[in-house]
């Protein structure tokens, strides 16, 4: 047992005397450590150097087949890679690194050159990032060109980009530049006055404004647009898609006066007046027009004249169910402009004749689609003029023209070009499925609605005329 706690007891002096001597090595470690850090030039640095016998060296390099290159000292100061920079944050003292050198002796062989370093040069990380980056303390996107930021704007929602437009002042000129604002989406909105111009005014091409609130006036007074003619005016409006928005005939009436460059337009639903039409008149490139279901023009058969007659690019029309008088349809079917390919001019009951029909083939031989649904007076002398006078018509609409015995019907076939057929209204299933059989290469009733001169179709409802327009 003496042994035993003897031996516990020596081993209890040696860890004694270990920690002891650790202790010192600490302490001495530290006041070194200080040392540097205070005045690290009167420190006395401690260099290891390390020999080869030039014999054994000599040796060596002829079982390796090796001669011995001789470096001149200068070179090999050059060769030696500069010490690394070391930044300390502040929160703690620098830790000392070993200083090595190399002392070269004149005829002494090699084999390679020692790394030298030097003391380290402490500074902190504000100075330096103040030294190495010369744009401290600016802001990123200050440094982007006008061309970047842009083309991260194109990236953004209009809601989006219309916020970053008021960060500050250089934003705000480069988020109105024309190709942020080309395609728009406004529908189903509620807009405050003097809203959809600023829009417009922004270079908008392509509007979307169905069922649209729009307050009156559209165009403010500082925006200096309502004395200017229709020359002068800066507005890039091409395509306008007004279907059952709610807005004054005068408000229609200030957007139509200043946007005369439009491509196509639909007011399906709207009240428009005489007036509206002499400024559709005015848009001299004018292809499609939507007029559908429209009140206000039932009277006005001079302004309708004008339209027809200005409107000579026109390529679709749609005057479906505005109830027009005798006269004012009259005028519109004596003008119809020779380019016109799709007409649909359904919904007249009692007004559409044989006589219409034929003045309708008369002006416009290259129609391709044509829809005279709901005509209740017209009789087969209709479909015979048809089939004589429109030879590249391809879709024809006779839903609910009861006056056309259906045996007639199959006369139809002759037509060569002719592909869809729609009589709803006019025939059973078991004469739908007889026409059928009769006329293998015709489509009968695959259509439930027209699409003539309607700016949003089938499912594309993000879309008007083809062209997609990202909503607000």
């Amino acid at each position: 047992m003496a042994a035993n706690t003897n031996g516990k007891r020596l081993s209890c002096n040696d860890s004694d005397l270990d920690s002891n001597e650790k202790r010192r090595t600490r302490a001495q470690t530290r006041k070194i450590r200080s040392e540097i850090f205070e005045n690290p030039s009167k420190t006395k640095m401690t260099f290891m150097t390390w020999d080869v016998d030039p014999i054994v060296t000599q040796h060596i390099y002829d079982d390796l087949g090796v001669r011995e290159i001789l470096v001149e000292d200068d070179i090999v100061e050059k060769l030696r890679p500069t010490p690394p920079i070391m930044v300390n944050n502040g929160l703690f003292p620098p830790k000392p690194r070993k200083v090595e050198t190399f002392h070269s002796h004149p005829g002494e062989s090699r084999l390679r050159p020692l790394q030298q370093t030097t003391p380290c040069r402490w500074m902190s990380q504000k100075h330096h990032r103040q030294k190495n980056d010369a744009t401290a303390g600016q802001v990123p996107w200050e440094r982007l060109s006008d061309e970047l930021l842009l083309s991260v704007f194109s990236w953004l929602n209009k809601r989006d980009l219309s916020r970053c437009m008021m960060v500050c002042s250089r934003w705000h000129n480069v988020g109105l530049d024309e190709s942020l604002w080309g395609r728009i989406d406004l529908s189903g909105k509620a807009l405050r006055p003097a809203a959809l111009g600023y829009l417009v005014a922004r270079g908008v091409a392509v509007m979307r404004l169905a069922r649209t609130d729009v307050c009156s006036p559209v165009f403010h007074d500082e925006m200096g647009l309502n004395c200017m003619s229709v020359q002068e005016c800066p507005l890039k409006l091409q395509y306008l898609d007004l279907s059952m928005c709610n807005i004054e005939v005068s408000s229609v009436n200030e957007i139509l006066r200043l946007c005369c460059r439009l491509v196509k337009l639909s007011l399906e639903s709207c009240s428009v007046s005489g007036e509206t039409l002499r400024y559709i008149g005015q848009c001299a490139d004018l292809d499609t027009l939507n007029l559908a279901m429209c009140t206000g023009i039932e009277e006005d058969h001079e302004a309708m004249a004008y339209m027809m007659q200005q409107c000579h690019k026109l390529t679709s029309l749609n005057i479906a169910w505005t109830n027009l008088n005798y006269p004012t349809l009259a005028a519109a079917v004596s003008n119809l402009p020779r380019s016109l390919e799709h007409l649909n001019l359904s919904g007249f009951r009692s007004l559409l004749t044989d006589e219409a029909v034929y003045m309708v083939v008369q002006r416009c031989p290259g129609l391709i689609e044509l829809d005279v649904s709901d005509s209740s007076l017209l009789t087969p002398t209709t479909l015979e003029t048809l089939i004589n006078g429109l030879l590249s018509l391809r879709h024809l609409a006779l839903s609910r023209c009861y006056h056309i015995n259906t045996a007639y019907l199959v006369n139809l076939g002759a037509m060569q070009k002719l592909t869809t057929l729609e009589v709803f209204g006019i025939l059973c299933e078991i004469g739908i499925a007889n026409l059928r059989e009769l006329m293998p290469r015709v489509k009968v009733n695959t259509r439930l609605f027209s699409t003539v001169a309607r700016p949003t179709t089938g499912y594309r409802w993000t879309s008007i005329w083809g062209l997609k327009c990202p909503n607000m």
